[in-house]
């Protein structure tokens, strides 16, 4: 009798290990979901996608202006101010832009072609006023979703783009 009860507890310990077991890794999947190392690396964050959308922005711009001056050399020494300060937030978004090494991030996309000017410099000077409010009411659309630092970058280039564009329409004025 002796002998049957131990090989009872024996079988009865056996079955607890196996189970156990068993049991040990679905327990440890199911309360963490998947294992970091099974997940794909994370893609960008929000914050920098927004950043390059805002750098391809700022490059359009530029090329809207290299554009304009090529067309009107005229306009070269009103507008190249206004330029330089493009190359110059160019250069401040750029250097927020960090890509984490894990991260394959497509390459920013190449400015789009910019609007052949109107037949007139001071029609040349409305299609940059125009492009300034555009590109101040885009950074304006990027201030709710960015992390503060950005947001205040963002501010600081709308501010500039319509400062610009108020500038752009006096000269357009003048040309007139």
């Amino acid at each position: 009798m002796r002998e049957r009860l131990a090989a009872t507890r024996a079988l009865s310990r056996r079955r607890v290990l196996a189970v156990s077991t068993m049991m040990l890794p679905l327990a440890a999947t199911a309360s963490c979901s998947v294992p970091d190392l099974l997940r794909p690396p994370p893609g960008l964050s929000a914050s920098v996608r927004t950043l390059r959308a805002s750098v391809t922005a700022e490059q359009a711009l530029i090329g809207t202006y290299q554009h304009v001056i090529a067309a009107y050399p005229a306009l070269a020494a009103m507008l190249r101010p206004f330029l330089a300060q493009h190359e110059d937030h160019l250069a401040q978004l750029k250097s927020r832009l960090i890509i984490p090494p894990h991260v394959t991030a497509p390459p920013l996309p190449a400015p789009s072609a910019a609007a052949a000017p109107a037949g007139s410099a001071r029609a040349a000077l409305s299609l940059l006023e125009r492009a300034e409010r555009a590109a101040a009411a885009s950074q304006l659309e990027r201030l709710s979703t960015a992390p503060p630092a950005q947001a205040q970058l963002y501010a600081s280039i709308a501010a500039s783009e319509a400062t610009h564009a108020v500038a752009l329409a006096a000269l357009s004025q003048k040309a007139g």
